[in-house]
């Protein structure tokens, strides 16, 4: 789920762009372009809030698992 969710937004973003290029009407073109270019910044935005949540799982893991075999300096 982690990666699906982010691709799903980067190709409608990706395809909303490109029926924003090859559509004719100027209106079409600024809506489609506008919300084409959203998705894929949602999807940047997205991708490293996912990320920042998979280290901090990480991270909490690792800190119990050296609080339980203790510091090593001893």
């Amino acid at each position: 789920m982690l990666i699906v969710l982010p691709s799903i937004i980067s190709a409608i973003g990706v395809a909303f762009v490109v029926v924003g290029v090859v559509v004719n009407q100027e209106i079409i073109r600024a809506v489609f372009l506008s919300v084409g270019l959203l998705l894929l910044w949602l999807d940047v935005f997205l991708t490293m809030a996912l990320m920042r949540r998979a280290l901090r799982t990480i991270d909490r893991r690792l800190r119990r698992i050296e609080a339980r075999l203790g510091s090593g300096d001893d």
